[in-house]
């Protein structure tokens, strides 16, 4: 299970992922759905107790409906 920072760290190299993240952002947003299908397709460990705090930084970026 990896974390998120490890996650953000292999984004930096991960073309894969960089596509698949672009891919998703394409529309400018991202859902609640599409968040939570990523999460458990890169089976991060996110707990729901910081699901919150994940959600509304992602709110105040713009990336969530």
């Amino acid at each position: 299970m990896a974390t998120v920072e490890e996650l953000v760290r292999q984004y930096e190299t991960d073309e894969a992922l960089q596509k698949e993240v672009a891919d998703i952002l394409a529309d400018g947003k991202v859902t609640m759905t599409e968040f939570l299908t990523f999460v458990r397709k890169h089976d991060v460990d996110i707990s729901l107790a910081d699901l919150p705090k994940y959600m509304e930084e992602a709110k105040k970026l713009g990336f969530l409906k």
